[in-house]
């Protein structure tokens, strides 16, 4: 039986010119009033999502071929206000949803656009005249773009399949016929399977750009905030107050007293920049001395004050005092008026970067963060207080009952663990928001006031981090910390995007990970590996087992390249180590997938964990390691990494870099005096053993006993 169109709750009614682009049933409560209607040229997409950090997509409609444009505005309006059969995606059997997200709606339309435009070159001014045979050549010209990855493609004929599915949907249909890829299947419309990028092809941070920069970020959180926020508060109220004031004698009389005795000591004038042009800083002086700003502006123009305040600008002092300190001195003899919307751009931005690299999240469970997320832990019936736990929201795959994408998000059923670090940045920016506010909110951290709803977005953060890093790199050069610039990285920008992938670098490749860098300034004092590493972190986990799975199978190929030149190993787990350096697989030029890296790394006799921190090799089995002493694990804790561990190996590489490092403890032990030296050389001597035993146990390729 046949529903009528009254009785169908899948068919979409037409729209009038005045009915808005987001229906009321389909729009979320955060972008609600940025809701245009259906005449518009350009349609806002934004409130169909409740996500804080998503980016606001709107379609503009001039792109589309004219010829094409009405018809292809009435299937957008359906599929933005309407959804898919639950009998269309039964019969499919794939992972379509009925409805999606925003910005996956922007992207679809764009690929109608491509359409229309291909079709409109080709004369065809109706959708309804796309017959199979154009489908076929459109498929071919899709391929032609020269998309390598089948997921890219698949989505396009994803897209061009939605135009045919809601122009059904629509009461008033413009005849889109059927994709025959829908019909036959899509293999063969597909190019041929190939290594996909994605998260885990993305480049870490060289830990010579990550060191420095996160060095810095902590800095400016842990030591410089409360001088921050001080100035922040005080540059509030300068600004309040200069805006309230009104023209009255007496102030007329303290700005004219204020300029006579700057004028008559030839002494530098309050100077600010505005629009690159210097002159007086009318809000600071209106603020300091009781006068409106129009009555300052009128003084500087009939003194002519400005040519003064470019010839011998002065400060615009806060009246602070300053408490941070950089190696022990004063990191600020003063503050400015005038570079505190900066310092508290830098504070953010501070805060974002440990957030950003010491928990794991994704950027949009950042940006989701709100007041109240970490609390402080209570102490149990023992008085033993656990860890912070971090609530958030998760967006990438939130899904709502029906599967569909959930642009609100849904709470993270495991928190994630918070360090010391990330403590105190939330708390930092809990003391810049409102409570309950989002700790990125816009309108707390664009001091500009530049209207907007949610957090601040993604391409507004590169460039924060960008002006953070001149800012940081600036202050080493003012305080003579040279070691501490934050060079350019060799894989291009910073960005945002990886600071994850970092994390499981580090994890993975450095015990300890990168924070060990952090340790030695006095941060932190914690396990990286049990604090992120471990199972339910929703992700991070997946990208820790695939940097690791990486990094053995490396320190396998590296070895048995070593071992080929000549190159010889020992300790305990030697012979074992050969044999598996010379069956290891090699995966150059192969995709390590989650799956493939937990197979790797399931198999122990192919994993071979690299300590450079301890100048050994550990081919680690569980009863044999030494590293945990409370129970059998499944990885090593490199961190506790024991010389005589039955899973040591060292290598001739080893053994030269512990001679090195004996050197330099032996050149500090004769500039330290007493116990301290006495120490320094005892260890040097150990040092110096270790690879002396190395030198005369250790076996090659070529020893007799090595099949």
């Amino acid at each position: 039986m046949t529903l009528a169109p009254n009785e169908d709750p899948y068919l979409v009614p037409p729209p009038t010119p005045h009915s808005p682009v987001v229906l009321a049933d389909r729009a979320g409560d955060l972008n609600t009033h940025i809701s245009g209607h259906y005449r518009d040229m350009v349609w806002s997409l934004a409130p169909l999502t409740n996500n804080p950090s998503a980016h606001k997509s709107a379609v503009h409609w001039k792109n589309a071929p004219q010829e094409l444009r009405e018809e292809l505005r009435l299937v957008a309006w359906t599929m933005i206000n309407g959804q898919l059969r639950p009998s269309f995606l039964a019969e499919r059997r794939t992972a379509l949803r009925s409805r999606l997200s925003a910005a996956a709606m922007n992207v679809t339309i764009l690929e109608w656009f491509k359409l229309a435009r291909w079709l409109a070159e080709r004369g065809i001014e109706t959708l309804a005249d796309c017959d199979d045979s154009t489908w076929e050549f459109f498929s071919k010209h899709v391929l032609a773009r020269g998309y390598a990855s089948r997921d890219i493609v698949r989505s396009v004929l994803a897209a061009l399949t939605r135009l045919w599915a809601f122009d059904q949907l629509s009461a008033c249909p413009v005849g889109v016929r059927r994709p025959p890829w829908d019909s036959k299947g899509i293999d063969d419309y597909l190019p041929a399977e190939s290594a996909t990028g994605g998260e885990n092809a993305t480049e870490p941070l060289s830990e010579q750009t990550l060191g420095p920069l996160l060095i810095w970020a902590m800095r400016v959180v842990d030591d410089f905030a409360d001088d921050i926020l001080a100035a922040w508060t005080q540059w509030r109220n300068l600004k309040a107050q200069a805006k309230t004031n009104t023209s009255t004698p007496q102030g007329a009389t303290a700005v004219r007293a204020y300029f006579d005795r700057l004028i008559s000591e030839d002494l530098p004038l309050p100077a600010t920049v505005n629009a690159g042009r210097a002159g007086v800083a009318i809000t600071y002086v209106a603020a300091l001395t009781g006068a409106s700003t129009r009555q300052v502006q009128q003084q500087n123009e009939r003194l002519g004050l400005t040519e003064a305040a470019v010839s011998r600008p002065g400060p615009c002092p806060l009246d602070i005092t300053v408490k941070g300190r950089l190696a022990g001195e004063l990191w600020r003899d003063r503050l400015d008026f005038n570079e505190t919307p900066s310092l508290v751009r830098h504070l953010g931005t501070a805060a974002f970067i440990v957030c950003a690299y010491l928990t794991g999240m994704r950027i949009g469970e950042i940006l989701g963060l709100r007041s109240g997320c970490c609390p402080d832990p209570a102490p149990d019936a023992t008085g033993l207080v656990s860890r912070h736990l971090i609530r958030s929201h998760q967006y990438k795959t939130a899904t709502d009952e029906d599967g569909n994408h959930h642009s609100a998000g849904v709470e993270r059923e495991v928190p994630w663990v918070a360090i010391t670090p990330v403590v105190n940045a939330i708390r930092v920016l809990e003391r810049m928001v409102p409570a309950g506010a989002l700790l990125f909110d816009h309108n707390t951290h664009d001091l500009f006031n530049r209207p907007d709803t949610g957090s601040l977005k993604s391409q507004g953060l590169r460039t924060r981090i960008e002006d953070f890093v001149t800012f940081a790199n600036a202050e080493a050069a003012s305080h003579h910390r040279s070691s501490e610039v934050v060079p350019a990285d060799p894989h291009g920008p910073i960005g945002i995007g990886r600071f994850r992938r970092s994390l499981a670098w580090h994890i993975a490749r450095r015990p300890n990970g990168l924070v060990a860098l952090a340790i030695q300034y006095g941060h932190m004092r914690t396990i990286v590996t049990e604090g992120y590493a471990a199972r339910g972190r929703g992700g991070i986990h997946e990208l820790v087992d695939i940097e690791t799975a990486r990094a053995v199978a490396d320190t396998a190929a590296k070895l048995r390249d070593d071992l080929d030149a000549g190159s010889g190993v020992s300790g305990p787990a030697a012979r074992r180590a050969i044999q598996s350096a010379i069956t290891a697989a090699r995966f150059e030029g192969v995709t390590i997938t989650a799956r493939t890296a937990r197979l790797l790394l399931a198999n122990e006799q192919a994993v071979l964990y690299d300590n450079p921190q301890a100048l050994l090799l550990c081919h680690y089995k569980r009863e044999r390691a030494l590293c945990h002493r409370d129970g059998a694990k499944d990885t090593p804790s490199l961190d506790r990494c024991i010389p005589s561990c039955g899973n040591a190996i060292r290598t001739d590489e080893h053994a030269t870099a512990l001679r090195r490092r004996a050197d330099t403890l032996d050149d500090q032990a004769a500039h330290t005096p007493g116990p301290l030296g006495d120490r320094l050389r005892a260890t040097a001597a150990k040092l110096r053993n270790h690879a002396d035993t190395h030198d005369k146990t250790r076996i090659t390729l070529k020893d007799e006993d090595i099949e």
